[in-house]
């Protein structure tokens, strides 16, 4: 026995120090230098190693979506702005490469789909761990295992230590997205077909998306049309070139903001013909192309007059249809499966909206109401088919009546019948797959397409909401949309059919007309002008035109839009030549007022016959007098209302940045003075003062525009800081205020609840910015003509001292109430004043100095510059703002940290001064200012810290900044400095009165951060002294290899037999934590080991007293064995078999529950969870049980089997979940199959069927829901009577079979039933007597939900003797009044209540799968036709199988040799519940009669000719019965058929039914209580009404007007005429009946009735009254050997005969 040493327990008292000094910084460059020069060769042997410095200042091209950037036009001379906006959006990006640490990249595994197969055929077993079950005793399995752990040990452990996770690494700073053109989720629409009942003119689709919620239209128009080449040379005339980029017939939307509202609206046009539209879509709603014969000659003549309307008037188009279709439905219904790859490479933006932080946050409720519903991560194509048109009407032609419209869809479903309709089929295909295209500029985009294909075009977004989103391409378009025309008033008959022509014009003479609209399809590219659709013979039309545009980059006074109003003569008068235009008048708009771009909302005066002259100078409405006068319509009143809306990256439209801007460029020369803004004339003098104005004024601009142009403002803004003003010979300097405006945007950027930060609390957009926009302001070009910078002098050192303590004591809320003075403050003043003194003697505020008076320093001290620099100007700014700037600036330090390093290392890049010493690449007056910064942030920290316990968070970022800032620092500047500002900020942190475990995490993550650095390992070597612990937090080397000596032996077994209970347990428990941890193979690889040998030796000891352990330990090993590595899957399998094999003789029924529960919870939690590895397990362990020799002879290898299949088949349906979320009734197959498999785990059962139960709930099948409960209460009461022998409990689930037959299936009768007394089993809450009334209680609340009232009383027989053992009395009191309010409603709804409709649903083709050649019944909603059910199941499918899917219309017997192996199938069919006779007499309400059924037949007519229907005496029928496994209502909503039976019926059998149903329905609507006068007036009328007496006459006549010479139809003929007289009979009933339920005015339709019903009966009277005489021919009676009555008996005769 090994001898054990004593404990002794010891009391250490260790004093922490509340402050400490940190170690005095090397000189290290000096150091460095000197070393160099001193020749040491071991010493240059060491330093060889050290990094050399890595930064590099990259520039990298933009990539470019198109082949080419969007540029303006060539040999434009482009103004100021223009120029630097395309100089930003295509200059090369500028990053600083530093040794910062990247982004760990996240490689998500791929989405794994899996279909049902059986172990052994589909899988090959990985390779077995040798020598498993080949040790003789323990003492080799030990001895084993003791060997091979000394194989390949690990000589170092310390690089197995597993990296930080992201989220915790703070060194980790996130690179941000490189900025992109902003494209929202995309889906391609593609034009396939476009189809009317009649084919006989040109038609052009315009195809848009429309948000309804927002009342807005969300993208341009896409032109398309698929006419036939007959009918495009209709137009030729019209058409003089056909561009390839406008044969497009596919677009691309973007959807930035998805929303349940957004509909695809499709217009269809017509070239202009004579009438009104109800008129020209006459023929396309009576005419039909395949009634060819009949419409021959009509259709030839319309054919004919299109042919003459497009050659006359091809140019002119008219309304004609539109059609909608909700796209989010379409978008959501289809299985998402998006690949994101393909997305990206056309578009460049990140797959998910999160991942956007430059849109709004989903932080509203709108917005997360949005994202709940509509989904559009992914999704597989879909086709888009809508049955109708809807007919547009001339005088609701606006976007206010189609939103009309479209409010009424949405909450009608459907179209109103005051809308016409016309027939068509329209067919688009919808996918999220992009492809090469074209950009909404028509430049082709990358990859590009192949030849001689139609392009692809990207349709532009207009988004419901906000972008925030930099501009970073050149775009420059206008749309025009000319809303409404009022003529009424005009007296002329002539304005009547009206068109706009609209042209972009440079000038006044006609000559100026520019092409820059973009044409529409199979035309021209661009075009000169562009007509408005004609409305028919009307003044006061509506235009739903959209005129787009491409703006010229420069534009002047004279550039605006021209419209003029023609009326077209529709048809050509006698002798009438020449155009069929009548001019009415002009109208126009200037593109720019006060050199702004104009847009919006305008009404503007149409001038008669003429323009006036120099019109373009004016708008309409302030034109100037002319002689001779001007004509104005209207008496010069606004009678032409438009829209203008630009999409551009140049024009802000924004006031507050306009004036920016134009400012600015004044400032570049070339201006004449006053220069003229908007109104305002300034004049030199006070060109400054507006300046100033309009950059303190930038913070008010909306945060749209601001984003949107964030690059170009940052851009000035840095450049005012550099740029010196000379004004009329006066120098003025800007820095100040235009610093003071960067901080005020950056605190706007961060206040904006709409942007995105990162974890660090970085803005999104500005981080962007710095990483990959930023470049120093280019001084050579802003020196201005005087060649010299500003000087200012800095203010005295009290002056300044004042200022800058004044500034820190204000008060946040208010600036002007000083606030008390604190040991902060002080030590700030301190800092402050001290700085002051530094620049006492050489005050500044910019330097300029001649190089030649002030030479170099050699030792490179200060090293003054004839340049301006930024980084020592930024600094200065950082350094002397004040108030409430100096807050914000240091509030939001990383972003002016950042901006500085950058600056800096382009500095040092620029003038190539990497080979000069560090110490001399930055002036010792920029150090000073860099110390200050750094001092004062660091007291800022301790402030809050202080005073501000509620801004920990921003203390925490401050901080994690001011590391970063040095840590960029060790690679530009003098480490030593570095290294002092280190000792600085340990210094003053060590000084605060903090909490310590706050200030020594502080100091922990900044010290993290540095020691991130790369050099940080070497620099720290320097530090160290033989007296002294390094200063680099890592552990030695020595430390390390010790470290890893003491950790190398992995855990031994080297029990003695018999251990206690609780040293097994803990050996298990430190292998279990093993496990869970983040372990290499090798380790696993013993560790599985040593589980084994512990199963081994004390398996009973581990499953008799360990077994919540035992849970633990299967789930584990469980989870290994579906890991990727072969090795760790191999143990595993080997590990999970041993616990089998080792349990089997006493405890391998629980092993089987534990291993259930383990798959159940792998599957449904874990996010490693790899499922074709977890499979492959599996069949590895089938093949262990199969290659055990010694086992053979043993029931084991049969049980493993069945809990392996039993396992594979959990597995399949778990998995096929995630792809039938969108098929609720394969989901609730699969929920049912898994709950199946937890048949021996009573706990998962229970779980799965509640699971159930909330699925249905949810979609409102309420019956099915309570039926989940019920199944779930019969399991319960099955364990409970193995607990509890109560007779007021159920006796099992047999008790509940007056509710449904079904719940027999939860007995617990199996052999691996668990007794509920075993550990972990029935252990939920649901597993007693409470639980079991909670259970009933919900399904009687689910009943009554489904109005299944009378189920409700069975549920309540099981629950009140249990109440009543118990004495709650409260609680029977309210069971009664539920029981009370069910039979109440039992009585007041009676018949009203609908209960649900069947249908035969069957599956044919291989594409299905499991289900090829399955039939269902399917159970949906009362009142479900056969095509609402169709349609869902059609809609579905297609998404699946698209067009290899086809519906089986008829419900004939399927013949699998017809169809096509490549398609899929399905067919539906109508079923009823059938009962036989003996039935009947128990299912006597309508509740029984729709309650447990099982049998369900449905009915298909047929000839023997082989139609489908014929004349009466040729028409059959067959009758199907069907036979499901489970009776409805079920836990599902579908059933399995199991048996089919069919017979026929003759054509008079078929005519006895129909009658027999006629009588039924009249006795039963003559007889109610409460007679329904309608429903019995529409009986009578369908029986004796004028209209219908061919109906039951002519049955009568065919069957019953002679007697048939087969002697084996007489008794069918005899017993139709027997249902004719019992029917004419309930006639006469109903006739008297309605006679007193009429009110006074129907006594005439009374009086008819009466009276069709006397001739009916007349009529029918011979054929009642003629009997066979064969069946009423008395017979004499036989007397048999016993006395019995005589009596008559009417016989057959061939009975008599025989």
């Amino acid at each position: 026995m090994p001898i054990h040493p004593e404990w002794h327990t010891y009391t250490i008292n260790v004093s922490i120090p509340q402050s400490y000094d940190a170690v005095e910084p090397l000189d290290l460059e000096e150091f460095l230098m000197s070393q160099l020069r001193s020749g040491d060769s071991a010493l240059m042997q060491e330093l060889g190693d050290f990094p050399d410095d890595d930064l590099e200042v990259e520039l990298v091209e933009k990539e470019c979506r198109t082949v080419r950037h969007s540029v303006p036009e060539e040999g434009v001379e482009l103004d100021s702005h223009v120029r630097d906006c395309v100089q930003s959006y295509t200059q090369p990006w500028l990053m600083v490469k530093s040794p910062s640490l990247a982004v760990l990249s996240d490689d998500s595994s791929r989405t794994l789909t899996s279909s049902d197969f059986d172990l052994r055929s589909g899988l090959t077993p990985d390779p077995r761990v040798e020598g498993l079950l080949h040790f003789s005793n323990h003492d080799d399995l030990d001895r084993f295992n003791q060997e091979a752990r000394q194989v390949n040990r690990h000589p170092e452990l310390f690089a197995l230590y597993p990296p930080a996770d992201e989220e915790d690494a703070v060194e980790i700073r996130p690179i941000p997205d490189c900025p992109k053109e902003h494209m929202g989720d995309r889906i391609i629409i593609r034009c396939q077909a476009i189809k009317f009942e009649i084919d006989v003119e040109p038609l052009f689709a315009t195809l848009a998306l429309y948000d309804l919620r927002e009342k807005k239209k969300i993208s341009e128009n896409f032109y398309c049309d698929l006419n036939s080449d007959q009918f495009k040379g209709f137009l030729k005339p019209h058409t003089p070139q056909t561009d390839h980029s406008t044969l497009s017939r596919a677009a691309i939307f973007s959807i930035t903001y998805p929303s349940p509202d957004i509909y695809l609206v499709i217009k269809i046009e017509k070239v202009l013909q004579q009438g009104e539209i109800s008129d020209c879509a006459e023929p396309y709603m009576v005419m039909k192309e395949t009634d060819s014969a009949k419409n021959k000659e009509k259709l030839e003549k319309l054919r004919n007059q299109s042919e003459m309307f497009c050659q006359r008037l091809g140019r002119y188009r008219m309304p004609f249809a539109w059609a909608t279709v909700n796209i989010m439905n379409v978008i959501s219904t289809a299985t998402l499966d998006r690949d994101t790859t393909d997305s990206d490479s056309l578009n460049g933006k990140s797959s998910s909206l999160e991942k956007r932080g430059q849109l709004p946050r989903r932080n509203s409720e709108r917005f997360g109401t949005m994202e709940d519903q509509c989904n559009m991560s992914a999704f597989k194509p879909a086709t888009i088919t809508i049955s109708t048109f809807c007919k547009q009407e001339g005088d609701r032609l606006s976007d206010e009546d189609l939103f009309k419209f479209l409010a009424d869809i949405k909450k009608f479903s459907s179209l109103q019948r005051r809308i016409k309709t016309i027939p068509g089929d329209p067919l688009f295909n919808h996918t999220a797959r992009p492809v090469a295209c074209l950009s909404t500029e028509l430049i082709p985009v990358k990859p590009l397409a192949e030849k001689n294909v139609r392009p692809v075009k990207e349709v532009l977004e207009f988004p419901s909401s906000e972008v925030y989103v930099p501009h970073s391409t050149y775009r420059n378009l206008l749309y025009v949309y000319p809303q409404r025309l009022n003529f009424v008033n005009r007296l002329t008959s002539g304005g009547r059919n009206i068109t706009i022509k609209i042209q972009f014009m440079s000038g006044e003479d006609p000559s100026c007309v520019m092409p820059v609209i973009f044409g529409k399809s199979n035309g021209p590219e661009f075009v000169q002008e562009v007509y408005t659709p004609v409305t028919y013979h009307n003044k006061s039309p509506d235009f739903y035109e959209e005129v787009k545009m491409v703006l010229p980059a420069r534009l002047t006074e004279r550039h605006h839009l021209l419209f003029t109003f023609y009326h077209i003569s529709c048809q050509q008068k006698q002798n009438q030549t020449g155009a069929s235009e009548t001019l009415i008048g002009y109208s126009w708009l200037p593109i720019l007022s006060t050199d702004r771009l104009q847009t919006g909302q305008y009404c503007l005066p149409i001038a008669l016959d003429r323009l006036p002259v120099n019109y373009s100078l004016h708008s309409p409405e302030r034109i100037t007098p002319q002689v001779p006068p001007v004509k104005w319509m209207e008496s010069h009143k606004g009678v032409f209302n438009l829209e203008i809306q630009a999409v551009s990256s140049v024009h802000t439209q924004d006031n507050h940045l306009e004036r920016f801007f134009t400012l600015c460029h004044a400032l570049e020369g070339g201006v004449t003075f006053p220069l003229r803004v908007r109104e305002e004339k300034i004049p030199e003098n006070k060109l400054e003062h507006e300046l100033k104005l309009s950059i303190i004024s930038l913070s008010s601009s909306r945060l749209e525009p601001l984003v949107l142009y964030l690059h170009l403002v940052l851009d000035k803004l840095f450049t005012l800081i550099m740029q010196p003003m000379v004004i009329a010979g006066q120098t003025a300097n800007l820095a100040q205020i235009a610093f003071e405006s960067v901080v005020s945007i950056v605190n706007s950027l961060h206040n904006s609840q709409e942007l995105a930060r990162d974890q660090q609390g970085r803005n999104g957009l500005l981080a962007t910015y710095l990483y990959w926009v930023f470049r120093l302001p280019d001084s050579n070009d802003v020196m201005g003509p005087q060649g010299r910078y500003s000087t200012m002098g800095r203010a005295s050192a009290t002056t300044v001292g004042t200022m800058l303590l004044q500034s820190r004591l204000r008060s946040s809320s208010n600036p002007d109430i000083p606030a008390p003075h604190s040991a902060e403050d002080t030590e700030v003043k301190n800092i402050l004043s001290a700085k002051v003194l530094l620049h006492i003697q050489g005050s500044r505020m910019s330097t300029y100095v001649d190089v030649s008076s002030h030479p170099q320093s050699s030792t490179g001290g200060t090293r003054p510059s004839n340049r301006k620099q930024f980084h020592e100007e930024l600094a200065l700014q950082i350094v002397v703002s004040t108030g409430v700037c100096r807050e914000n600036a240091y509030k939001y330090a990383w972003f002016f940290f950042e901006l500085l390093v950058k600056s800096m290392a382009q500095h040092v890049s620029q003038l190539e001064k990497q080979d000069v010493p560090r110490r001399s690449r930055f002036s010792d007056r920029f150090k000073d200012d860099v110390t200050t910064i750094v001092s004062v942030v660091t007291a800022e920290i301790g402030t809050i810290l202080v005073k501000q316990q509620k801004e920990l968070e921003q203390a925490e970022k401050v901080n994690i900044s001011l590391a970063f800032f040095l840590y960029d620092l060790l690679s530009l500047m003098d480490r030593g400095f570095v290294f002092i500002l280190v000792k600085n900020y340990c210094n003053q942190m060590s000084t605060k009165t903090v909490s310590m475990p706050t200030l020594i995490s502080m100091r922990l993550e900044f010290l993290r951060i540095l020691c991130s650095h790369e050099h940080y390992l070497n620099l720290s070597l320097y530090f160290s002294s033989p007296a002294s612990a390094p200063v680099s937090p890592c552990p030695s080397i020595s430390s390390q290899v010790s470290l890893a000596r003491s950790l190398s032996s992995p855990v031994s077994l080297a029990l003695s037999p018999p251990p206690s209970r609780s040293v097994v347990g803990g050996v298990l428990r430190v292998l279990l934590h093993c496990l869970t941890c983040n372990q290499s193979t090798t380790f696993l690889s013993h560790c599985f080991s040593t589980l084994r040998a512990l199963v081994v030796k004390f398996g009973d000891l581990l499953f008799e007293e360990e077994a919540e352990q035992c849970a633990d330990l299967c789930q584990k090993v469980l989870q290994h064995c579906s890991s990727p590595v072969d090795g760790n899957r191999s143990q595993a399998c080997a590990t999970l078999y041993l616990i089998m094999r080792y349990s089997f003789s006493s405890n391998f029924s629980r092993v089987k529950m534990q291993v259930t529960m383990s798959l159940a919870s792998l599957v449904g939690k874990s996010s490693d969870f790899h499922e074709e590895y977890l499979r492959r397990s599996l069949r590895t362990i089938l093949a262990y049980a199969e290659e055990d020799t010694e086992m053979q002879n043993t029931p084991l290898p049969s049980q493993v089997d069945e809990l392996l299949r039993n396992l594979n088949s959990i597995l399949s349906d778990t998995v096929k979940m995630r792809e039938f979320q969108e098929d609720p009734e394969m989901l609730m197959d699969l929920m049912y199959r898994i709950a199946k498999g937890y048949q021996t785990s009573p706990d998962l059962r229970l779980t799965w069927l509640q699971n159930m139960a909330e699925k249905h709930k949810n979609r409102k099948c309420f019956t099915e829901s309570a039926m989940c409960l019920v199944h779930a209460a019969a399991l319960v009461a099955e364990y409970l009577s193995m607990l509890e022998d109560h007779k007021y409990l159920p006796v099992g689930s047999v008790t509940f079979q007056n509710i449904s037959p079904n719940v027999l299936e939860e007995s617990a009768v199996s052999d691996d039933i668990l007794s509920p007394d075993e550990d972990g089993v029935c252990s939920g809450q649901y597993f007693t007597t409470s639980g079991l009334v909670g259970l009933l209680k919900q399904a009687a609340e689910l009943f009554s939900n489904g109005g299944l009232y009378e189920t409700v009383n069975e549920v309540y027989k099981i629950i009140m003797p249990v109440l009543e053992a118990h004495r709650d009395f409260r609680e029977l009191v309210s069971t009664h009044e539920k029981l009370q309010r069910a039979f109440d409603n039992i009585i007041q709804k009676g018949h009203k209540r609908m209960f649900g409709t069947y249908f035969r649903v069957g599956f044919y083709g291989a594409k299905f799968g499991d289900l090829d050649e399955q039939e269902f019944v399917y159970k949906e909603p009362g009142i479900t036709h056969l095509p609402e059910i169709s349609h869902r199941l059609e809609n579905f499918y297609s998404q699946c199988f698209g067009d290899a899917l086809e519906m089986i219309k008829d419900s004939k017997d399927i013949d699998r040799s017809k169809l096509d192996a490549n398609k899929a199938y399905i067919q539906i069919t109508y079923v009823e519940p059938f009962f036989d006779d003996y039935e009947m007499k128990d299912r006597l309400t309508n509740f029984e009669k729709n309650f447990n059924l099982r049998r369900f037949m449905y009915t298909t007519p047929f000839t023997k000719a082989g139609r489908p229907r014929g004349e009466l005496n040729e028409q059959y029928k067959r009758k199907t019965i069907l036979t499901t496994m489970h009776t409805f209502p079920y836990i599902k909503t579908r059933i399995n058929v199991i048996q089919k039976e069919e017979f026929d019926l003759t054509p008079i059998e078929v005519a006895i039914e129909d009658m027999q149903k006629k009588t039924r329905e009249l006795a039963v609507a003559t007889h109610r209580e409460q007679p329904d006068a309608k429903m019995l007036q529409m009986l009578l009328q369908g029986s004796v009404g004028a209209t219908v007496n061919q109906g039951p006459l002519e049955v009568a006549q065919v069957f019953l007007n002679e007697i048939p010479a087969d002697p084996k139809l007489f008794r069918h003929h005899n017993k139709l005429r027997l249902c004719f007289k019992e029917f004419i009979m309930r006639c006469g009933e109903a006739v008297e009946k309605n006679k007193h339920l009429i009110t006074l005015d129907q006594k005439e339709y009374q009086q008819e009735l009466k009276k069709n019903y006397n001739r009916l009966r007349e009529n029918l009277r011979p054929m009642l009254e003629r009997k066979i005489p064969e069946l009423y021919k008395p017979i004499k009676p036989r007397l048999g050997n016993r006395d019995s009555v005589k009596r008559l008996s009417f016989r057959r005769a061939l009975e008599e005969n025989s």
